[in-house]
């Protein structure tokens, strides 16, 4: 038999339910206050997308108002509208200045030991190896010899560094960071029971490596010899020593006065024929294209020319030269460094100043660029007999190609090699003048297909290609690439300029009536 609950009626008449009917009424209101409450939510939901809405427009409207009483300076990948010069040129500038904070240089004779460094390639290569070489000898608490340049690599240059650099400037501008002495006194030589040890640290080492594998030596040894040395030092190390580099590379290491007053000379006579000029490293050697592995269309003459002084490297891998082609890494043409030009926007008459050594195929090669740009210079053409002093010495030379490049107010490059890092490493730390790199992978894609379209539409390509290419800030990023290219710690924004949701953003006076 069902239970049966009693309830009490509207008059007070008892009547008997089934408790199952109960169960039921019971489950009913439940669904229904259910109902109610999902129907709540989703009333609370919707005017909580309303409410979104209607704020993100007055959020939009306060921003547009904004943008109305400031002058905005994005930083973007927007193709630059003043193509010989960064818009952001002013908001960024170099510093390198030590900290209030850093311990002063250990003396000679309170040191660990005397580092000697054999540096390796041509002047560049050898710059960023003496610059490594400062922040080695600042790191092992070791008094550094003057580094010895290469005078056995292909240049054959048989030049010291004073022959270069201004040696008592180096000395006496680093002296708060690193002793530096000119030799190891007679005195300490006479008294060291072997020379000094000899070793060749690996690529890239760590300040971790030098202090558990070269301190020991030194400390037992009192000198020690670093040889090869270019790029044995990590790129990534703390911030203060990364100034460090800053301040021997962009401060320290000045030329001497002679390469510096012809530079200076040749700047002014490119500035006598035009306010402003385009300086073209253009790294097109026989050597270098034999060691790029690529292929320019001169038939077999030039496969076996290249092949024959490949040789010269017995560790090079076989390469592929549409593949290198393909992956970017074959040197433009200077034809093809024309027509990069030429499409960006600048015009016939532009005067362009070229820094090289002997170009493969020689005139013929060049005709063409010179085709684009009448307006054609080298520092022969500019020296004349002011060169002759310099002529046997290929770093010195490279020195005035160094100081011409570095005052132009466009730098490009056909190549990414040491000068063309160092340059636009140094053209970044003093605000941005325009560097232009190639994006050898998407030109090389369109230089194939050029004659398949209008001019217009090739431009128009290559400036799409160039985004992130042209020394723009946000090229820029911490740990990106090599840091003599990229000297993320040395370089600071103008406080003068904030900061709103990723755009920078500097005040305008607004107009009054």
């Amino acid at each position: 038999m069902a239970l049966q609950l009693g309830f009490q009626g509207l008059r007070g008449v008892s009547f008997l339910v089934p408790k199952k009917w109960f169960r039921i009424t019971w489950i009913c209101q439940r669904k229904r206050a259910i109902s109610r409450s999902v129907l709540c939510g989703l009333m609370l939901f919707s005017l909580g997308l309303v409410s979104l809405f209607t704020g993100q427009i007055a959020a939009d409207l306060e921003w547009s108002q904004i943008r109305g009483r400031w002058e905005t300076k994005r930083v973007g990948y927007s193709f630059p509208v003043n193509i010989w010069k960064s818009e952001f040129a002013n908001i960024y500038y170099g510093c390198s200045e030590r900290s209030p904070h850093s311990s002063a240089a250990v003396h000679e004779s309170g040191s660990n030991g005397y580092l000697l460094i054999a540096t390796s390639g041509g002047l560049n290569q050898q710059r960023t190896g003496i610059t490594d070489a400062v922040v080695v000898a600042r790191i092992l608490n070791a008094t550094l010899v003057v580094p010895q340049l290469d005078h056995h690599s292909f240049w054959k240059d048989d030049s010291e560094f004073e022959n270069i650099f201004d040696i008592d400037w180096f000395i006496s501008s680093l002296s708060k960071d690193v002793t530096i002495v000119k030799r190891i006194p007679d005195k300490i030589m006479r008294s060291m029971e072997k020379p000094p040890y000899t070793m060749r640290p690996p690529r890239k080492s760590t300040p971790e490596y030098y202090l558990d594998q070269v301190l020991p030596i030194l400390l037992r040894r009192r000198a020690v010899q670093l040889t090869k040395f270019d790029y044995r030092l990590t790129n990534n190390l703390d911030d203060e020593l990364q100034k460090l580099r800053c301040r021997v590379n962009y401060h320290a290491l000045k030329f001497t006065e002679p390469i510096q007053l012809l530079g200076q000379k040749l700047v002014k006579r490119m500035r006598t024929m035009s306010s402003r000029y385009i300086a073209i490293h253009l790294r097109f050697e026989p050597d270098m294209l034999a060691f790029s592995g690529c292929y320019y269309g001169g038939g077999e003459k030039e496969r076996h020319e290249l092949r024959e002084i490949r040789k010269r490297w017995t560790t090079l891998p076989d390469l592929s030269a549409e593949e290198e082609q393909s992956r970017g890494k074959c040197p433009l043409t200077p034809h093809e460094v024309g027509l990069m030009l030429r499409a960006l926007g600048f015009v016939n008459k532009t005067y362009i100043y070229v820094a090289s050594g002997e170009i493969y195929g020689g005139e013929e090669t060049l005709q063409p660029l010179k085709d684009l740009f009448p307006n054609f210079y080298t520092k022969e053409m500019l020296a004349r007999e002011d060169l002759k002093p310099f002529l046997p010495f290929s770093s010195q030379l490279a020195a005035i190609d160094y100081i011409i490049c570095d005052e132009s107010d466009v730098f490009a490059t056909n190549n990414n090699g040491n000068m063309a890092k160092i340059l636009a490493g140094h053209r970044r730390y003093i605000g941005y003048k325009r560097t232009i790199r190639p994006n050898a992978k998407k030109l090389t894609s369109l230089f194939k297909v050029r004659n398949q379209m209008a001019w217009k539409v090739f431009s128009r390509k290559v400036k799409l290609a160039q985004r992130g290419f042209m020394g723009e800030p946000d090229e820029m990023r911490p740990g990106r690439g090599d840091f003599h290219e990229f000297p993320s710690s040395c370089i600071c924004q103008n406080p003068d300029l904030i900061e709103i949701g990723g755009t920078l953003v500097k005040p305008q006076p607004t107009e009054t009536i």
